[in-house]
Protein backbone atom coordinates (compact mmCIF):
# COMPACT_ATOMS: atom_id res chain seq x y z
CA UNK A 1 0.00 0.00 0.00
CA UNK A 2 2.68 2.21 0.71
CA UNK A 3 4.56 1.69 -2.45
CA UNK A 4 1.34 2.73 -4.17
CA UNK A 5 1.03 5.62 -2.44
CA UNK A 6 4.49 6.44 -3.47
CA UNK A 7 3.00 6.11 -7.16
CA UNK A 8 0.48 8.83 -7.02
CA UNK A 9 1.08 12.52 -7.43
CA UNK A 10 2.01 14.30 -4.17
CA UNK A 11 -0.49 16.37 -2.88
CA UNK A 12 0.88 19.57 -3.30
CA UNK A 13 -0.59 23.37 -4.36
CA UNK A 14 0.63 22.35 -7.57
CA UNK A 15 -0.39 19.39 -8.51
CA UNK A 16 -4.32 20.41 -6.95
CA UNK A 17 -3.90 23.31 -9.46
CA UNK A 18 -2.73 21.10 -12.25
CA UNK A 19 -5.92 18.60 -11.44
CA UNK A 20 -8.23 21.81 -11.36
CA UNK A 21 -6.99 23.19 -14.79
CA UNK A 22 -7.11 19.65 -16.53
CA UNK A 23 -10.73 19.26 -15.39
CA UNK A 24 -11.74 22.07 -16.62
CA UNK A 25 -9.67 22.00 -19.69
CA UNK A 26 -11.47 18.57 -20.32
CA UNK A 27 -14.91 19.49 -19.57
CA UNK A 28 -14.76 22.65 -22.26
CA UNK A 29 -13.21 20.41 -24.75
CA UNK A 30 -15.32 16.74 -24.70
CA UNK A 31 -18.21 18.55 -25.10
CA UNK A 32 -17.37 20.48 -28.53
CA UNK A 33 -17.67 18.28 -31.69
CA UNK A 34 -15.17 16.55 -33.14
CA UNK A 35 -14.38 18.41 -36.27
CA UNK A 36 -13.34 16.34 -39.77
CA UNK A 37 -11.57 17.56 -42.34
CA UNK A 38 -10.61 16.23 -45.52
CA UNK A 39 -7.31 14.89 -43.88
CA UNK A 40 -9.30 13.12 -41.05
CA UNK A 41 -10.80 11.38 -43.61
CA UNK A 42 -7.32 10.50 -45.83
CA UNK A 43 -6.43 8.81 -42.22
CA UNK A 44 -9.32 7.08 -41.58
CA UNK A 45 -9.25 5.64 -45.38
CA UNK A 46 -5.85 4.96 -44.69
CA UNK A 47 -4.56 6.62 -47.82
CA UNK A 48 -1.27 5.14 -48.76
CA UNK A 49 -0.24 9.14 -48.93
CA UNK A 50 -0.42 9.53 -45.19
CA UNK A 51 2.12 9.05 -42.74
CA UNK A 52 1.17 5.52 -40.54
CA UNK A 53 1.13 7.05 -36.92
CA UNK A 54 -2.53 9.05 -36.90
CA UNK A 55 -3.91 6.07 -39.46
CA UNK A 56 -3.16 3.38 -36.75
CA UNK A 57 -4.30 5.49 -34.20
CA UNK A 58 -7.89 6.83 -35.45
CA UNK A 59 -8.47 3.14 -37.32
CA UNK A 60 -7.82 1.60 -33.71
CA UNK A 61 -10.07 3.47 -32.01
CA UNK A 62 -12.50 3.13 -34.54
CA UNK A 63 -12.53 -0.41 -34.47
CA UNK A 64 -12.65 -0.60 -30.72
CA UNK A 65 -15.27 2.05 -30.24
CA UNK A 66 -17.77 2.37 -33.68
CA UNK A 67 -19.37 5.14 -34.02
CA UNK A 68 -18.13 6.76 -30.77
CA UNK A 69 -14.52 6.88 -32.26
CA UNK A 70 -14.38 10.71 -32.44
CA UNK A 71 -15.48 11.56 -29.29
CA UNK A 72 -12.82 8.86 -27.59
CA UNK A 73 -9.82 10.11 -30.03
CA UNK A 74 -10.94 13.79 -28.84
CA UNK A 75 -10.41 12.34 -25.35
CA UNK A 76 -6.92 10.89 -25.71
CA UNK A 77 -5.66 13.92 -27.32
CA UNK A 78 -6.68 16.13 -24.89
CA UNK A 79 -5.32 13.43 -21.58
CA UNK A 80 -2.00 12.50 -23.72
CA UNK A 81 -1.78 16.46 -24.34
CA UNK A 82 -2.22 17.35 -21.06
CA UNK A 83 -0.14 14.48 -19.60
CA UNK A 84 2.78 15.79 -21.91
CA UNK A 85 2.48 19.34 -20.91
CA UNK A 86 2.84 18.15 -17.09
CA UNK A 87 5.85 16.40 -17.82
CA UNK A 88 7.67 19.07 -19.87
CA UNK A 89 6.57 21.86 -17.80
CA UNK A 90 7.79 20.23 -14.45
CA UNK A 91 10.73 19.27 -16.29
CA UNK A 92 11.91 22.16 -17.44
CA UNK A 93 10.64 24.69 -14.43
CA UNK A 94 12.66 21.99 -11.96
CA UNK A 95 15.85 22.61 -13.97
CA UNK A 96 15.87 25.95 -14.84
CA UNK A 97 14.01 27.46 -11.42
CA UNK A 98 11.13 28.94 -12.69
CA UNK A 99 9.08 31.11 -10.45
CA UNK A 100 5.42 30.33 -10.34
CA UNK A 101 5.02 33.78 -13.33
CA UNK A 102 6.73 32.20 -15.25
CA UNK A 103 5.40 28.58 -15.10
CA UNK A 104 1.57 30.10 -15.47
CA UNK A 105 3.07 32.18 -18.66
CA UNK A 106 4.96 28.70 -19.94
CA UNK A 107 1.15 26.77 -19.25
CA UNK A 108 -0.76 29.70 -20.90
CA UNK A 109 2.02 28.90 -24.06
CA UNK A 110 1.90 25.07 -23.96
CA UNK A 111 -2.24 25.05 -23.67
CA UNK A 112 -2.39 27.65 -26.57
CA UNK A 113 -2.51 25.01 -29.61
CA UNK A 114 -5.36 23.50 -27.93
CA UNK A 115 -7.46 26.54 -28.64
CA UNK A 116 -8.60 28.61 -31.88
CA UNK A 117 -7.18 29.14 -34.61
CA UNK A 118 -5.20 25.69 -34.53
CA UNK A 119 -7.82 23.75 -32.15
CA UNK A 120 -5.26 20.54 -32.12
CA UNK A 121 -7.88 18.93 -29.41
CA UNK A 122 -10.82 19.01 -31.45
CA UNK A 123 -9.41 18.67 -34.97
CA UNK A 124 -9.02 14.95 -35.94
CA UNK A 125 -5.87 15.23 -37.19
CA UNK A 126 -2.13 14.17 -37.21
CA UNK A 127 -1.70 17.02 -34.49
CA UNK A 128 -3.48 16.06 -31.55
CA UNK A 129 -1.01 13.11 -31.14
CA UNK A 130 2.43 14.86 -32.37
CA UNK A 131 2.43 17.47 -30.20
CA UNK A 132 2.32 15.50 -26.80
CA UNK A 133 4.59 13.38 -28.49
CA UNK A 134 7.36 16.43 -29.12
CA UNK A 135 6.58 17.41 -25.77
CA UNK A 136 7.93 13.93 -25.13
CA UNK A 137 10.46 14.00 -26.70
CA UNK A 138 12.15 17.17 -25.74
CA UNK A 139 11.82 16.35 -21.97
CA UNK A 140 13.39 12.97 -22.65
CA UNK A 141 16.16 15.33 -24.44
CA UNK A 142 16.58 17.44 -21.61
CA UNK A 143 17.15 14.44 -19.20
CA UNK A 144 19.41 12.90 -21.65
CA UNK A 145 21.55 16.13 -22.29
CA UNK A 146 21.14 17.89 -19.63
CA UNK A 147 20.65 15.77 -16.57
CA UNK A 148 23.09 13.01 -17.53
CA UNK A 149 20.18 10.16 -17.67
CA UNK A 150 21.91 8.04 -20.96
CA UNK A 151 18.80 5.13 -20.34
CA UNK A 152 16.32 7.87 -21.79
CA UNK A 153 17.87 7.35 -24.76
CA UNK A 154 15.89 4.79 -25.15
CA UNK A 155 12.72 6.76 -24.61
CA UNK A 156 14.01 9.28 -27.57
CA UNK A 157 14.53 6.73 -29.89
CA UNK A 158 10.98 5.10 -29.34
CA UNK A 159 9.01 8.60 -29.14
CA UNK A 160 11.20 9.84 -32.11
CA UNK A 161 9.76 6.44 -33.95
CA UNK A 162 6.14 7.24 -33.15
CA UNK A 163 6.56 11.11 -34.15
CA UNK A 164 8.34 11.06 -37.12
CA UNK A 165 5.83 8.19 -38.52
CA UNK A 166 2.97 10.47 -37.28
CA UNK A 167 4.22 13.82 -38.68
CA UNK A 168 7.52 13.22 -41.30
CA UNK A 169 8.39 17.08 -40.45
CA UNK A 170 10.56 16.08 -37.26
CA UNK A 171 13.06 13.80 -39.36
CA UNK A 172 16.09 16.16 -37.97
CA UNK A 173 15.36 16.17 -34.90
CA UNK A 174 17.87 13.13 -33.57
CA UNK A 175 20.71 14.29 -35.64
CA UNK A 176 20.57 18.13 -34.13
CA UNK A 177 20.50 16.37 -30.86
CA UNK A 178 23.76 14.17 -31.78
CA UNK A 179 24.97 16.98 -32.87
CA UNK A 180 24.76 18.85 -29.60
CA UNK A 181 25.84 15.43 -27.53
CA UNK A 182 28.72 16.00 -29.61
CA UNK A 183 29.29 19.51 -28.62
CA UNK A 184 28.86 18.45 -24.39
CA UNK A 185 31.52 15.47 -24.58
CA UNK A 186 34.00 16.47 -27.26
CA UNK A 187 36.70 13.86 -27.27
CA UNK A 188 34.93 11.79 -25.30
CA UNK A 189 32.64 10.64 -27.82
CA UNK A 190 35.16 8.29 -29.43
CA UNK A 191 34.37 6.05 -25.93
CA UNK A 192 32.50 3.09 -27.33
CA UNK A 193 29.09 3.54 -25.39
CA UNK A 194 28.98 7.44 -25.89
CA UNK A 195 30.13 6.19 -29.74
CA UNK A 196 27.37 4.05 -30.11
CA UNK A 197 24.50 6.47 -28.59
CA UNK A 198 25.88 9.29 -31.27
CA UNK A 199 26.02 6.36 -33.81
CA UNK A 200 22.20 5.24 -33.04
CA UNK A 201 21.03 9.30 -32.81
CA UNK A 202 22.61 10.11 -36.22
CA UNK A 203 20.86 7.07 -37.67
CA UNK A 204 17.32 6.99 -36.71
CA UNK A 205 16.13 9.36 -39.35
CA UNK A 206 17.75 6.33 -41.83
CA UNK A 207 15.71 3.85 -39.54
CA UNK A 208 12.13 5.92 -39.37
CA UNK A 209 12.80 5.33 -42.82
CA UNK A 210 13.20 1.77 -43.04
CA UNK A 211 9.77 1.55 -40.40
CA UNK A 212 8.41 3.50 -43.04
CA UNK A 213 8.62 1.32 -45.88
CA UNK A 214 8.14 -1.53 -44.26
CA UNK A 215 4.62 -0.54 -42.76
CA UNK A 216 3.36 0.42 -46.46
CA UNK A 217 4.98 -3.01 -47.88
CA UNK A 218 3.39 -4.91 -45.24
CA UNK A 219 -0.40 -3.04 -46.05
CA UNK A 220 -0.26 -2.04 -49.39
CA UNK A 221 2.43 -4.22 -51.12
CA UNK A 222 5.27 -1.68 -52.07
CA UNK A 223 8.39 -1.04 -50.05
CA UNK A 224 8.44 2.41 -50.44
CA UNK A 225 8.16 5.99 -48.23
CA UNK A 226 5.57 7.93 -47.81
CA UNK A 227 4.52 9.40 -51.31
CA UNK A 228 3.54 12.92 -50.24
CA UNK A 229 6.93 14.92 -49.85
CA UNK A 230 7.93 16.14 -52.92
CA UNK A 231 4.00 16.36 -54.48
CA UNK A 232 4.12 19.88 -51.28
CA UNK A 233 7.60 20.51 -52.32
CA UNK A 234 7.10 21.13 -55.64
CA UNK A 235 4.43 23.64 -55.13
CA UNK A 236 6.67 26.51 -55.08
CA UNK A 237 9.02 25.81 -57.70
CA UNK A 238 5.35 25.32 -60.00
CA UNK A 239 4.27 28.87 -58.18
CA UNK A 240 7.77 30.43 -60.22
CA UNK A 241 7.46 28.64 -63.15
CA UNK A 242 7.11 30.57 -66.63
CA UNK A 243 5.74 28.81 -69.91
CA UNK A 244 8.96 28.65 -71.69
CA UNK A 245 9.56 25.41 -68.36
CA UNK A 246 8.16 23.01 -70.64
CA UNK A 247 11.48 22.51 -72.44
CA UNK A 248 13.43 22.05 -69.59
CA UNK A 249 11.53 18.24 -69.36
CA UNK A 250 12.39 15.71 -72.09
CA UNK A 251 9.85 12.77 -70.54
CA UNK A 252 6.70 12.82 -71.86
CA UNK A 253 4.52 12.25 -69.12
CA UNK A 254 6.77 15.00 -66.96
CA UNK A 255 6.00 17.37 -69.91
CA UNK A 256 2.50 17.19 -70.25
CA UNK A 257 2.04 17.14 -66.05
CA UNK A 258 3.73 20.54 -66.17
CA UNK A 259 1.93 22.09 -68.80
CA UNK A 260 -1.25 20.93 -67.36
CA UNK A 261 -0.36 22.39 -63.88
CA UNK A 262 1.15 25.57 -65.55
CA UNK A 263 -1.73 26.08 -67.64
CA UNK A 264 -4.14 25.77 -64.56
CA UNK A 265 -1.98 28.56 -62.25
CA UNK A 266 -2.37 30.81 -65.15
CA UNK A 267 -5.80 30.44 -65.90
CA UNK A 268 -6.31 30.91 -61.30
CA UNK A 269 -4.08 34.19 -61.64
CA UNK A 270 -1.41 31.85 -59.30
CA UNK A 271 2.06 32.21 -60.57
CA UNK A 272 4.33 34.65 -58.63
CA UNK A 273 4.29 36.79 -62.19
CA UNK A 274 1.08 37.44 -61.73
CA UNK A 275 1.79 39.10 -58.84
CA UNK A 276 2.96 42.96 -59.26
CA UNK A 277 4.62 43.82 -55.60
CA UNK A 278 7.30 42.77 -53.43
CA UNK A 279 8.64 39.36 -52.37
CA UNK A 280 6.08 39.65 -49.62
CA UNK A 281 3.39 40.29 -51.59
CA UNK A 282 4.27 37.15 -53.88
CA UNK A 283 4.55 35.33 -51.32
CA UNK A 284 1.39 35.46 -49.25
CA UNK A 285 -0.35 35.06 -52.85
CA UNK A 286 1.09 31.68 -52.65
CA UNK A 287 0.64 31.41 -49.23
CA UNK A 288 -2.94 32.20 -49.09
CA UNK A 289 -3.59 29.40 -51.93
CA UNK A 290 -1.31 26.67 -51.11
CA UNK A 291 -3.79 23.43 -51.33
CA UNK A 292 -5.04 25.25 -54.90
CA UNK A 293 -1.58 25.22 -56.60
CA UNK A 294 -0.59 21.57 -55.22
CA UNK A 295 -3.70 19.34 -53.60
CA UNK A 296 -6.05 20.52 -56.17
CA UNK A 297 -3.60 20.52 -59.35
CA UNK A 298 -1.05 18.70 -59.54
CA UNK A 299 -1.25 15.79 -57.27
CA UNK A 300 -4.88 15.73 -58.08
CA UNK A 301 -4.32 15.59 -62.14
CA UNK A 302 -0.94 13.35 -61.55
CA UNK A 303 -3.10 11.12 -60.29
CA UNK A 304 -5.99 10.80 -62.40
CA UNK A 305 -3.11 10.82 -65.36
CA UNK A 306 -0.97 8.15 -64.32
CA UNK A 307 -3.95 5.97 -63.68
CA UNK A 308 -5.37 6.93 -67.86
CA UNK A 309 -2.28 5.72 -68.15
CA UNK A 310 -2.60 2.36 -66.83
CA UNK A 311 -0.77 2.54 -63.50
CA UNK A 312 -2.59 0.83 -60.78
CA UNK A 313 -4.38 2.38 -58.25
CA UNK A 314 -1.80 3.33 -55.40
CA UNK A 315 1.15 2.82 -57.70
CA UNK A 316 -0.46 6.20 -58.99
CA UNK A 317 0.47 8.39 -55.84
CA UNK A 318 4.23 7.27 -56.43
CA UNK A 319 4.29 7.82 -59.81
CA UNK A 320 2.95 11.77 -59.51
CA UNK A 321 5.47 11.41 -56.39
CA UNK A 322 8.54 10.58 -58.70
CA UNK A 323 7.76 13.06 -61.27
CA UNK A 324 7.55 15.88 -58.89
CA UNK A 325 11.03 15.22 -57.43
CA UNK A 326 12.06 15.34 -60.85
CA UNK A 327 10.52 18.62 -61.51
CA UNK A 328 11.45 20.24 -58.52
CA UNK A 329 15.12 20.50 -58.91
CA UNK A 330 14.72 21.39 -62.14
CA UNK A 331 12.40 24.46 -61.99
CA UNK A 332 14.51 25.53 -58.63
CA UNK A 333 17.73 25.86 -61.02
CA UNK A 334 15.74 27.47 -64.11
CA UNK A 335 14.37 30.27 -60.86
CA UNK A 336 16.71 30.15 -58.27
CA UNK A 337 17.09 33.56 -57.23
CA UNK A 338 13.08 34.09 -57.22
CA UNK A 339 12.67 30.18 -55.48
CA UNK A 340 15.30 31.59 -52.63
CA UNK A 341 13.95 35.01 -52.16
CA UNK A 342 10.41 33.47 -52.07
CA UNK A 343 11.46 30.88 -49.93
CA UNK A 344 13.82 33.24 -47.32
CA UNK A 345 10.23 35.32 -47.33
CA UNK A 346 8.51 32.10 -46.34
CA UNK A 347 10.83 31.79 -43.36
CA UNK A 348 10.50 35.19 -42.01
CA UNK A 349 6.54 34.89 -42.50
CA UNK A 350 6.86 32.29 -39.64
CA UNK A 351 8.48 33.75 -37.55
CA UNK A 352 6.46 37.01 -37.72
CA UNK A 353 9.35 39.16 -38.38
CA UNK A 354 13.15 39.17 -39.89
CA UNK A 355 14.43 40.90 -36.41
CA UNK A 356 12.97 37.59 -34.88
CA UNK A 357 14.60 35.48 -37.34
CA UNK A 358 17.77 37.08 -37.29
CA UNK A 359 17.77 37.20 -33.57
CA UNK A 360 17.25 33.65 -32.76
CA UNK A 361 19.77 32.95 -35.65
CA UNK A 362 22.42 35.60 -33.71
CA UNK A 363 21.46 33.75 -30.58
CA UNK A 364 22.16 30.12 -31.81
CA UNK A 365 25.39 30.85 -33.55
CA UNK A 366 26.66 32.97 -29.92
CA UNK A 367 25.55 30.17 -27.93
CA UNK A 368 27.53 27.58 -30.22
CA UNK A 369 30.61 29.32 -30.09
CA UNK A 370 30.17 29.39 -26.24
CA UNK A 371 29.33 25.43 -25.90
CA UNK A 372 31.75 25.06 -28.04
CA UNK A 373 34.59 26.39 -25.49
CA UNK A 374 32.60 24.94 -22.55
CA UNK A 375 29.25 23.37 -22.30
CA UNK A 376 26.47 24.91 -19.77
CA UNK A 377 23.13 24.12 -19.36
CA UNK A 378 22.02 27.48 -20.47
CA UNK A 379 24.05 27.77 -23.63
CA UNK A 380 23.47 23.61 -24.71
CA UNK A 381 19.54 24.20 -24.10
CA UNK A 382 19.55 27.64 -26.34
CA UNK A 383 21.46 26.21 -29.16
CA UNK A 384 19.17 22.83 -28.90
CA UNK A 385 16.30 24.73 -29.23
CA UNK A 386 17.02 27.62 -31.52
CA UNK A 387 18.19 24.68 -33.59
CA UNK A 388 14.99 22.91 -33.38
CA UNK A 389 12.96 26.11 -34.09
CA UNK A 390 15.34 26.80 -36.47
CA UNK A 391 15.31 23.56 -38.38
CA UNK A 392 11.43 22.96 -38.22
CA UNK A 393 10.71 26.81 -40.08
CA UNK A 394 13.24 25.75 -42.55
CA UNK A 395 11.69 22.18 -43.44
CA UNK A 396 7.63 23.67 -43.40
CA UNK A 397 8.54 26.35 -45.50
CA UNK A 398 10.57 24.58 -48.28
CA UNK A 399 8.22 21.50 -48.20
CA UNK A 400 4.99 23.84 -47.74
CA UNK A 401 3.97 27.21 -46.82
CA UNK A 402 4.51 28.55 -43.29
CA UNK A 403 1.49 28.23 -41.28
CA UNK A 404 0.89 28.02 -37.42
CA UNK A 405 -0.44 24.57 -37.81
CA UNK A 406 3.11 23.88 -38.31
CA UNK A 407 5.09 25.76 -36.61
CA UNK A 408 3.02 25.93 -33.19
CA UNK A 409 5.05 23.07 -31.60
CA UNK A 410 8.44 25.39 -30.69
CA UNK A 411 6.24 28.50 -29.11
CA UNK A 412 7.28 26.91 -25.48
CA UNK A 413 10.96 26.75 -26.74
CA UNK A 414 10.95 30.17 -27.49
CA UNK A 415 9.14 31.31 -24.41
CA UNK A 416 12.32 29.17 -22.77
CA UNK A 417 14.91 31.08 -24.11
CA UNK A 418 13.35 34.42 -23.33
CA UNK A 419 12.69 33.32 -20.17
CA UNK A 420 16.76 32.58 -19.76
CA UNK A 421 17.80 35.47 -21.13
CA UNK A 422 15.83 37.56 -18.90
CA UNK A 423 17.40 35.28 -15.62
CA UNK A 424 20.55 35.93 -16.91
CA UNK A 425 20.63 39.51 -17.74
CA UNK A 426 17.83 41.51 -15.58
CA UNK A 427 18.46 39.59 -11.71
CA UNK A 428 15.36 40.27 -10.42
CA UNK A 429 13.14 37.90 -12.62
CA UNK A 430 15.45 35.64 -11.03
CA UNK A 431 12.93 33.16 -8.50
Amino acid sequence: MTKLLTLLPKNTLENRLLFIIFIGFFLFFIFQPPLFSPDTYSYLRADITRFPGYIIYLRSLQALFGQGFDVVALAGHLVLGFGAIVIFLKNVSRLFKLSWIWKALLMAVLLFPYFKPIEIAVNLTSEGLAYPLYLLLVSSTIDFLFRNETKKVIYIVLLYLALVLTRGQFVIITPIIAFVFLLKLKKQIFKPKQAAIFLLLLLLPVLSGLADRTYRAIFYGYFKTTPYSYVNVVALPLYISEAKDTNLFNDPDTHIIFNHSYQRLDSLDLLSSEVHGSFQDKYMRFHYNFPEICNQNIHDFGLKYYLKQGVPPQENAFAIEQTCKEMTPVLIKAHFKKFIALYYTSIVHGFKSVFILFFVIALSILSLVRVVKQFGLNGGFIVLATLFIISNAMIVAIASHSIMRYLFYNYALGLLILIILLKKFIPRYES
